[in-house]
């Protein structure tokens, strides 16, 4: 039988890094969650916490001939006084009181897609991963987080900008810990035109040219986190993401939502 480790590198480039993907924002939703079930600012720093897992993603590609995937993932994050790392994103909390909390922030961007991997995009032009930053702003209290984020494209891929709005919370019951997530994704034009649009060049028979305007996409995430013996817990998560009719209008494109399920083990200390 092939290891984890076996399976994961066994595949395309680009689909071993999407694997990493579910680790960020389900390490996200547990790290957002856990902040949010702190009804006040703690007296003293805060414990360092570090986790590390693996389990099993099933992700959606919103582009024509993609079907849903199944990886294995590796899950891991570390939450600092104030440095954090969730999954291969994070940032830096240079300013914390009140329950207020704001710094930088860097993630990857998982999204676009290789010509080869459907006959649908014969002709197209990759569209690249690349690493966002800017500054995110949250706010804690007895009844959840909300956070807002600002990001760019720090190199020169889609050359575009994404702004987050959204709320967490935390609802403890029959031994579980119920993290649910909503919240609002606006994409600026060049970030949409980038990953959906269609160029002039690459226009086809029943592939016109398509230029993408800017988009807003309203999503919900809920995580669900169960505490086994000593450090050890079961974790499962699914998001699911409304596209705006920027997105779904490209001939590229034939569905109208993007969604994961993640489930896996992990240890804590």
């Amino acid at each position: 039988m092939k290891s984890w480790s076996l399976l994961l590198w066994g595949t395309k480039p680009r689909m071993r890094i999407e694997t990493v993907m579910a680790a960020t924002w389900i390490c996200a939703a547990i790290a957002g969650g856990t902040l949010a079930d702190e009804a006040e600012p703690p007296v003293e720093p805060r414990k360092r916490e570090v986790f590390v897992g693996a389990g099993a993603l099933v992700s959606s590609k919103p582009y024509k001939g993609i079907d849903p995937r199944v990886y294995p993932i590796p899950m891991f994050g570390y939450e600092g006084e104030r440095l954090y790392l969730r999954g291969v994103g994070g940032g830096y909390q240079l300013f914390r009181r009140g329950g207020w909390s704001f710094g930088p922030v860097l993630q990857p961007r998982f999204d676009g897609y290789e010509a080869d991997d459907s006959r649908y995009l014969a002709g197209m032009k990759d569209r690249d991963l690349t690493l966002d930053g800017g500054v995110g702003l949250s706010w804690r209290a007895k009844w959840g987080l909300i956070g807002l984020s600002c990001i760019t494209d720090l190199l020169g891929k889609h050359d575009g900008q994404e702004l987050e709005l959204s709320y967490t919370a935390v609802f403890p019951y029959a031994g579980c810990d119920f993290i649910p997530s909503a919240g609002l994704r606006y994409k600026s034009d060049n970030l949409v035109d980038y990953y959906y649009g269609v160029r002039t060049s690459e226009a086809r028979d029943g592939r016109p040219a398509y230029e993408a305007e800017e988009a807003t996409d309203p999503f919900v995430r809920l995580a669900v986190r169960r505490k086994l013996g000593g450090q050890w817990s079961l974790l499962g998560a699914v998001q699911y993401e409304w596209f705006d009719s920027e997105i779904k209008d490209s001939p590229i494109v034939d569905k109208d939502y993007d969604v994961s399920f993640v489930g896996g083990l992990l240890y804590s200390w």
